[in-house]
């Protein structure tokens, strides 16, 4: 009585076959393959004879001898190596059968050639001249003969190759029927079991603004909610039912979490229940970020074994550092104001000072020495502006950008002539925009102090930043450009990240980020940082709405 096969039984049937068929495939592949290099070897090599039975004649003719016994070996090779093959009964014939008699041919054509090599005979000379148009009409034949029969075993075994293609394929049709088919149904009935059995996630965990993570009592993950996946950035597929929390906890707490979980098991008491926490997380770009997560354990649901409610606290943690350092601005402003107070007064004095001395003096040498001194202290005092001016609180007014590049560039003076760096400016001076002189001065002297830093650190010869301000059709392009070696962050926009900086001098600007942010909520524009050849460079764009 016939047995059905199981499912597990048709399936290795179905496998056993397309291998005997692949493994036939194979091996029809390499004997044909392995036949075509012989045949194409062989065909190469009739050729050849072809080529050599003229040169030959051509040598003799012109008594070239070494080229001519170069050759006659050659051909002598070639056809022992055409007759020590296996042939057909057709090259046989050929060769060794009337009425060609080719091997006989070929040995008597290379035997008058050896005599006239080696003896200048006449008779061997007129002997291979009369006879190189008859051998090559022969030596043609047998290439025509190795051709039709390579073209012949081709075609055989590609014949072959397609029936054992043909019955792959019925194979693969009779397995989508008999196994895959069922399979699938039978798969997808068991999927919606699994759906209505394990899909107990409410619209409450749904609609959340919080991250909900479940963790069965297997330590899989059984519940992850939308707002997971936008915090995360990993999708349901890749966290639901895996053991996938080390995807989201970083290293240095995978410990800590393990011996929670460890304790939680064997006393069933959770350590930090109803305590908010706040600890660092992953998301799935690799970036680390700050959460905040409160655990609790689910006594109604036997499989569940915590519940985790998660929140990104990103944006409150940037707001508190931008605070920060806005507080730090304000009071650096406050500082450099009574710096300015107090420096006034000595400098005006030792001002007076140097008039009232260099009237007494009547040497000229020391009349130039205390000249130059006065223009120390002018130095010093307008530099004291400068800086005054830079942390001023100011209003909203119609200015031209060549204001704030010039008082970014009175603040990195010093620093641009000490590293002896070259300034190019290309600037319409006549260009006028509303908004913050100063901000856009701040955006610039953070561009600036960043390029000097570099400059310094790569020790980079004969530097040079460039400076270009225009005037376009639809807004206002500013760029600041070196030639630094450009910026080696991947992704490049990273630079912009919130404090990211690794450089050890701690900066008086207001950081990439900062000046990103000012551009963009500020002046309403934008601001891009790319390579360009040797160098990096910064784009600034204002829109022509803001110009007046």
């Amino acid at each position: 009585m016939f047995v059905p096969l199981s499912f597990t039984q048709r399936y290795i049937l179905a496998l056993t076959i397309i291998a005997m068929l692949s493994t036939l495939a194979y091996i029809n592949l390499d004997r044909l393959i392995s036949n075509q290099s012989q045949d194409g070897e062989m065909i190469n090599v009739s050729g050849r004879q072809r080529m050599l039975s003229q040169k030959i004649a051509l040598y003799a003719i012109y008594y070239k001898t070494k080229s001519l016994y170069k050759n006659i070996k050659l051909m002598e090779h070639s056809h022992e190596l055409l007759i020590s093959r296996d042939m057909s009964d057709k090259l046989k014939q050929l060769y060794f059968q009337g009425p060609i008699y080719l091997d006989k041919k070929v040995k008597k054509y290379l035997h008058h050639a050896n005599l006239f090599h080696e003896k200048r005979d006449g008779r061997s000379l007129n002997y291979v001249l009369q006879n190189s148009q008859d051998l090559l009409q022969d030596l043609d034949r047998a290439v025509s003969i190795y051709q039709t029969e390579t073209e012949s075993k081709t075609q055989k075994l590609k014949r072959v190759e397609f029936y054992i293609f043909i019955f792959t394929l019925l194979t693969l049709f009779l397995e989508a029927i008999f196994i895959f088919r069922p399979a699938n149904k039978n798969i997808n009935k068991k999927t919606k079991e699994l759906i209505a059995e394990k899909d107990y996630s409410n619209t409450v965990i749904e609609s959340s603004t919080n991250a909900v993570l479940t963790l069965g009592k297997d330590l899989k993950i059984k519940t992850y909610n939308k707002m997971a996946e936008k915090i995360f950035g990993f999708t349901k597929e890749e966290m639901l039912n895996k053991s996938a929390l080390s995807n989201i906890i970083p290293k240095q707490y995978l410990k800590l979490h393990n011996a929670g979980i460890a304790n939680y098991l064997n006393t069933g008491k959770l350590k930090y229940a109803g305590e908010v926490l706040e600890f660092e997380a992953y998301r799935k770009d690799g970036k680390i970020f700050p959460i905040r997560i409160s655990f609790s354990s689910n006594s109604d649901k036997k499989d569940i074994l915590l519940i985790a409610n998660i929140q990104d606290i990103s944006k409150e943690r940037l707001k508190d550092k931008i605070f920060q350092e806005q507080t730090k601005f304000a009071a650096l402003g406050e500082m450099i104001a009574i710096i300015a107070h107090q420096w006034r007064q000595p400098l005006a004095q030792l001002n007076f000072n140097c008039m009232f001395i260099k009237k007494k003096l009547k040497d000229d040498k020391l009349k130039e020495d205390i000249s130059k001194n006065e223009e120390i202290i002018a130095f010093m005092s307008d530099t004291i502006s400068s800086f005054e001016n830079f942390y001023k609180k100011s209003d909203d007014s119609t200015f031209t950008p060549l204001e704030s590049i010039e008082q970014a560039l009175k603040l990195t003076e010093s620093l641009i002539q000490l590293n002896q760096i070259k300034l190019i400016k290309e600037i319409q001076s006549n260009i006028t925009i509303f908004g913050n002189s100063n901000s856009l001065a701040q955006v610039v002297l953070s561009i600036l102090q960043n390029m000097i830093d570099v400059i310094k650190l790569r020790k980079i010869q004969n530097p040079t930043i460039k400076i270009i301000l225009k005037n376009m059709d639809d807004n206002i392009k500013l760029s600041i450009s070196d030639n630094a070696g450009g910026i080696n962050v991947i992704p490049i926009e990273d630079i912009f990240e919130p404090f990211k900086s690794k450089k050890s001098i701690p900066s008086t600007g207001i950081g990439l980020y900062m000046s990103k942010l000012v551009i963009e909520e500020k002046f309403k524009g934008s601001v891009e940082a790319y390579n360009i050849d040797n160098g990096a460079s910064f784009m600034i764009t204002l829109p022509q709405k803001c110009n007046i």
